[in-house]
């Protein structure tokens, strides 16, 4: 758990010490002299996520990067593209715009695949994307990633993206629409050369390089989300992953259901 303040104004809470979150500062921020704390809290508890069990060690005060910000007064904010769920040469998903002029026209590039559509947002921001692509698609015998650019007016942010279709049928698992037989290992977020938690490039590189040595195709990342670098240098070497939420053990399944129950009158 982490409670976070800006010069003596407290910004909000964040439950959970595996995600990242982040807060809007533009009206607290200063020039100069400004103060930042991060109260954090890896106490466990008995009604918390992970609850008392465990099986790794629970880490205490700020394991990752904490990063300013600086965006235009409207931006992309968050989006959301992939394959589209049964095809293979068609591309769907969203974008989503914060800011002062929430309806205008998002550009969706991936230029080695010479496509450029665009889009317009609605009154919240929010468009949706669909359009075909002839793409290679990624696997970890060719690990192929495409730079996607997403662009509005005052904006524009880059990503690399592996497009790849996973499938369950009966007991085969299918990648791109052909059984693969998954060849793994279970690794924890721990630093492969030092004490503490494997956060930077470096530690991702060194730990998924020891997987790909040892002949695997995929990783399980346990008990809990790793850090981004994880996942993009797993994207980056051909390696599957087997992503978790630290929920097992001992939850109080009775007090979550409680209060996700609507109440009636």
């Amino acid at each position: 758990m982490a409670d976070v303040y800006l010069n003596g104004e407290k910004l909000g809470r964040h439950e959970g010490g595996f995600t990242p979150f982040n807060f809007e500062i533009t009206t607290l921020v200063r020039e100069t002299a400004n103060s930042l704390i991060v109260k954090v809290d890896n106490q466990r508890r008995r009604e918390g996520v992970p609850t008392l069990n465990t099986d790794w060690w629970n880490y205490g005060g700020l394991t990752r990067e904490v990063k300013l910000v600086e965006t235009p007064a409207t931006f992309v904010q968050d989006y959301f593209i992939q394959l589209q769920k049964g095809s293979r040469d068609h591309i769907s998903g969203w974008v989503k715009l914060n800011g002062d002029r929430l309806n205008q026209k998002v550009t969706v590039r991936i230029p080695e695949a010479k496509v450029s559509r665009s889009f317009n947002t609605d009154a919240n921001g929010f468009a949706e994307i669909s359009f075909p692509a002839d793409l290679t698609l990624w696997s970890p015998d060719n690990p192929k990633l495409y730079e996607v650019v997403i662009e509005m007016e005052a904006d524009r942010v880059p990503d690399l993206i592996g497009f790849r279709s996973i499938e369950v049928k009966g007991p085969e698992i299918l990648l791109n629409g052909r059984p693969i037989f998954l060849r793994g290992v279970s690794i924890h977020e721990e630093a492969p050369f030092r004490g503490g938690r494997a956060y930077s490039k470096e530690d991702a590189t060194t730990l998924l390089g020891w997987a790909k040595e040892l002949g695997c195709n995929f990783v399980r990342l346990a008990h809990y989300p790793h850090n981004e670098s994880m996942v993009r240098q797993a994207d980056k070497l051909g390696l599957m992953v087997w992503s978790e939420i630290p929920v097992y053990w001992t939850i109080l399944w009775e007090t979550t259901l409680h209060s996700r129950t609507p109440r009636r009158n």
